[in-house]
C-alpha cells in the first residue's frame, strides 16, 4: 500500500476525532450500492462501511439493489434503508430526526424515555416512541405510512391535520391531504414486512390476559383491536336494490343483485339486473347478445403483490389524458343501462413513483371486432434541480363506425374510418413550501384526419370579400403557458392561455364522445341544405358529406364527429385564442366541488367572431358529511359549443344530472336520480333529450 492510502485512512479515521459534528449514528450491515454523503466539509461522497460512524447532517444514498442497517447512538433504535432512496439523519444521540427524501425504510423504535427521534418529509411529520413502521415515499410527495406494530402519531406539514394510528393501519399523507385511516392488505407491503407484522400480531394475541371483561366485552374497539386483518376485512358482500325507472320516456321496474368479492389483491363483482317494461314500446334491456352486453355489467380488479400495476376491467369512468386537451372525463357508459360497454384499464407505476403507463380500451367486444377507442398515456419525472415531470399520450378510434349495427347496412359494406391524436404534456415546478406548491404546466395537442376535410370562409379579395374553400387533413391545440396553485387544504386552482388550429376541437374525446361518434344523417336534411345554402354547391364539400351511405339509393349517410362538425362547412373555421381556468376543492371523502371554463375566441374573422366554450361544475357529497344523507351529487358539463346552457337545441355534448340519497336504517338507503343525456335515438336525425330517472331502495350486506 502507498503512503498516499496510508495517509488517507489516517485523515479518514481521525476527522471524526476532532470534527465538532456530533456523532448520531453507526452503520450495522449493508449491501449493494450505498454511499454517504458526510456534512463535514473535506469530505467527499464515499461507499459506505460496515461500522462507520454517522454524524449529524449525514445523508445516506442507496441504489436500487442497496439495503442499509443502522442503529442510533444511545438508544435501541434501529432504521433499515431498501432500495433507492436518499435519508439525511440529523441531531445527536439526545434527539435525532430522520428526514427522508425519497424511498422506502422500516423503522424499529424501544421504548426509551432519554432519547427523542422522529421522521419527517416534505409533507408529513411522524412520531413514535416504541414500535415499527414502514414509510413509502416516492418522486410525486407522496407518503404511505404503515404501523407494523405499536402505534403512532402522524402529522400532515401542509394541512396541520393530525391523526393516531393503531397497528395494522396504514394512511396516505401528500400536498393536498392526510387521508383517511385505513386497514392494509398483504399485497401493500414487501414480504418480509408483512410477515414482520403477522408475527407482531400472533406475540401479541399471545401476550393477551385472560380477565372477565376481555373474554365477555363486545366493545368493538377492543375486537378489532385483536383481530386479524383477514378478520377484518369481510371478503364477500352484496347489494340489493329495487327501482322505478324511466329510460327514453318508457317506465320500467328494476331489481339488481350485486356479489362482490374482496380478495388482497382481487375485487370481482357482477351486476345482475333486471328491468321488466311497463309499456308496449319498452324495449327489451336484458339481451345478452354481444360480448359488449355481457362484460359491461362485470367489475373486474387487480392488483399486483407490490402495487406496482392495476387492471380493471367493466365500467370507464373520468378518464383524462395530462390536462385533458385531447381525452377529458371519457367514460364507456355514458348512460345506464342503455349505452354501456365493457372496457378495460391497465395502469403502470415504477416503485419510486416517477414512471407512470396508463393503457385502455374503451370497449372489448368492438376490439375482438377490430373496432373499439385505444390509447395510452406515460410519464416521466426528470428530477434533476426542480422536479420536471414530462407526459406523452395518444388516442386512436380503430373505427369510428364499429358502434353501428351491421343491419343498418343496406347492400353497401359497413363502413371503416379511424383518426387519432396525439398530445404532450409537461409540469414544472417553480417554487414549493410547507403548505402551498405552484407550477409551470402546457400542453400540445393534435389531431389527425383520415381525410383532408372541406370548410369555407370568407376572405378579404382586392377590398371585397370572398367565400373560399380550403383542406386540412391535421388541427391541433396549445394550453398554456399555465399556472398550477395548489394551495393547502385540498384546493388546486389552474388557469392557462389556449390557442387552436381551424377546425380543431378540445377535447376531441370528451364524455360525450361516444354519443358524438357518428351522426345519422337523412338524405333530406341534405336537400334543406341545397335549397338554402349557397356552399352546397361546393363539389369537394359534398363530396365529404355523402362519402359514407348506409344504402345503394343514399336514403341517408353516417357522418363521423369531425365531419359532422362540418354540416356547416362556415363554423369553427378559423384559429382560436383564450383561456382555460379551473378550480377544484376536495375534503378527504367527504364532499369535493370542481368548476372548469374554456374559452376560445375566433381571430381574424372577416365577419363576426364566433367563440367557443367548454365548461363544467361538479358538486358530490359523500356519506359522514350531512347526518341522514348518504349521497348527494349536482353535475352539468358541455363541451366545445357556442351556445352554452342552451339544452332546447338538444346538442349531444352535454351531460347534467343529480342525485340523492336518504339513509333510512344502517345498511338501507333510498336513492333518486336523473341522469341527461342527448342522442338520435330514433334515426330520424333529431337529436332527443334522454332522461334516466329512478326513485328506490338500496341494501348492502
Amino acid at each position: 500500500m502507498s503512503r498516499y492510502s496510508y495517509l488517507f485512512l489516517l485523515i479518514f479515521f481521525t476527522t471524526p476525532l476532532f470534527s465538532n459534528f456530533e456523532k448520531v449514528g453507526v452503520i450495522d450491515e449493508l449491501e449493494g450500492n450505498v454511499t454517504i454523503n458526510s456534512a463535514q466539509r473535506g469530505l467527499i461522497p464515499g461507499t459506505a462501511i460496515a461500522g462507520r460512524l454517522l454524524y449529524d447532517g449525514d445523508i445516506i444514498h442507496t441504489g436500487e439493489n442497496g439495503k442499509i442497517k443502522l442503529s442510533l447512538i444511545g438508544s435501541d433504535h434501529h432504521i433499515t434503508i431498501f432500495g433507492s432512496a436518499e435519508l439525511q439523519i440529523n441531531g445527536g444521540e439526545a434527539s435525532s430526526q430522520l428526514e427522508l427524501n425519497y424511498g422506502n425504510i422500516f423503522t424499529q423504535f424501544s421504548n426509551d424515555p432519554n432519547t427523542n427521534c422522529s421522521i419527517i418529509t416534505h409533507s408529513s411529520r411522524i412520531y413514535q416512541k416504541e414500535g415499527e413502521l414502514w414509510i413509502s415515499r416516492n418522486f410525486t410527495n407522496e407518503d404511505h405510512i404503515f404501523t407494523i406494530m405499536g402505534t403512532a402519531q402522524v402529522f400532515n406539514s401542509i394541512t396541520g391535520v393530525e391523526m393516531n394510528m393503531e397497528m395494522g393501519e396504514m394512511i396516505i399523507s401528500n400536498l393536498d391531504s392526510l387521508g383517511d385511516i385505513k386497514d392494509f392488505t398483504v399485497e401493500m407491503l414487501p414480504p418480509e414486512i408483512f410477515k414482520q407484522y403477522q408475527m407482531n400480531r400472533e406475540e401479541e394475541k399471545e401476550d393477551i390476559v385472560f380477565t372477565v371483561m376481555n373474554y365477555f366485552s363486545e366493545d368493538s374497539l377492543i375486537i378489532s383491536t385483536f383481530q386479524s386483518v383477514e378478520e377484518k376485512q369481510r371478503r364477500f358482500n352484496f347489494a340489493l336494490e329495487a327501482d322505478v325507472v324511466s329510460l327514453e320516456k318508457n317506465s320500467y321496474t328494476k331489481a339488481s343483485l350485486l356479489p362482490m368479492y374482496n380478495g388482497d389483491r382481487l375485487q370481482f363483482g357482477y351486476n345482475l339486473a333486471g328491468f321488466i317494461g311497463m309499456s308496449d314500446s319498452a324495449a327489451n334491456l336484458n339481451s345478452f347478445s354481444t360480448l359488449s352486453q355481457i362484460l359491461a355489467p362485470m367489475i373486474f380488479q387487480y392488483q399486483s403483490k407490490n402495487g406496482d400495476y392495476n387492471l380493471k376491467l367493466g365500467h370507464i369512468k373520468n378518464l383524462t389524458f395530462g390536462y385533458g386537451m385531447l381525452l377529458k372525463r371519457y367514460t364507456n357508459t355514458i348512460s345506464y343501462p342503455i349505452k354501456q360497454d365493457g372496457g378495460m384499464l391497465f395502469y403502470f407505476q415504477s416503485d419510486a413513483g416517477n414512471y407512470t403507463y396508463q393503457l385502455f380500451v374503451s370497449s372489448i367486444g368492438e376490439l375482438a371486432n377490430k373496432g373499439g377507442i385505444v390509447g395510452m398515456y406515460g410519464s416521466a419525472v426528470i428530477n434533476k434541480i426542480k422536479p420536471l415531470k414530462l407526459g406523452f399520450g395518444i388516442v386512436h378510434d380503430l373505427n369510428q363506425f364499429s358502434s353501428v349495427s351491421d343491419s343498418i347496412w343496406n347492400g353497401v359494406t359497413p363502413r371503416k374510418r379511424s383518426i387519432s391524436g396525439y398530445q404532450v404534456d409537461f409540469t414544472y415546478e417553480l417554487k414549493s413550501d410547507l403548505r402551498n406548491d405552484t407550477y409551470l404546466f402546457g400542453e400540445f395537442t393534435a389531431l389527425n384526419y383520415p381525410n383532408d376535410l372541406r370548410y369555407i370562409r370568407s376572405e378579404p379579395t382586392n377590398g371585397d370579400t370572398t367565400k373560399q374553400g380550403f383542406e386540412r387533413k391535421s388541427s391541433f391545440g396549445i394550453l398554456g403557458p399555465g399556472i398550477w396553485w395548489k394551495i393547502g387544504h385540498h384546493r388546486d386552482i389552474k388557469i392557462a392561455f389556449t390557442y387552436s388550429s381551424s377546425l380543431h376541437i378540445a377535447p376531441f374525446f370528451g364524455e360525450t364522445y361516444n354519443l358524438e361518434r357518428v351522426h345519422y344523417v337523412p338524405k333530406t336534411i341534405l336537400d334543406t341544405l341545397a335549397n338554402y345554402e349557397l356552399f352546397s354547391t361546393d363539389d369537394k364539400w359534398n363530396e365529404m358529406i355523402t362519402e359514407h351511405p348506409i344504402d345503394t339509393i343514399s336514403t341517408a349517410y353516417y357522418l363521423p364527429k369531425d365531419v359532422y362538425a362540418l354540416l356547416d362547412p362556415t363554423k369553427n373555421v378559423h384559429n382560436k385564442i383564450g383561456f382555460s381556468a379551473e378550480y377544484k376543492y376536495h375534503f378527504r371523502n367527504f364532499y369535493n366541488y370542481s368548476l372548469d371554463l374554456s374559452i376560445f375566441k375566433e381571430t381574424r374573422a372577416v365577419e363576426s367572431s364566433a367563440t367557443y366554450y367548454s365548461l363544467g361544475l361538479e358538486l358530490f357529497i359523500q356519506e359522514g358529511l350531512i347526518q341522514g344523507i348518504s349521497e348527494f351529487g349536482l353535475y352539468f358539463n358541455q363541451y366545445f359549443t357556442s351556445d352554452l346552457f342552451n339544452s332546447s337545441a338538444y346538442n349531444e355534448n352535454m351531460v347534467m344530472g343529480a342525485s340523492l340519497g336518504i339513509k333510512l336504517l344502517e345498511n338501507i338507503s333510498l336513492q333518486m336520480y336523473r341522469h341527461d343525456v342527448f342522442y338520435d335515438r330514433n334515426l330520424d336525425g333529431e337529436v332527443n333529450l334522454n332522461s334516466t330517472m329512478g326513485v328506490g331502495l338500496v341494501a348492502k350486506f
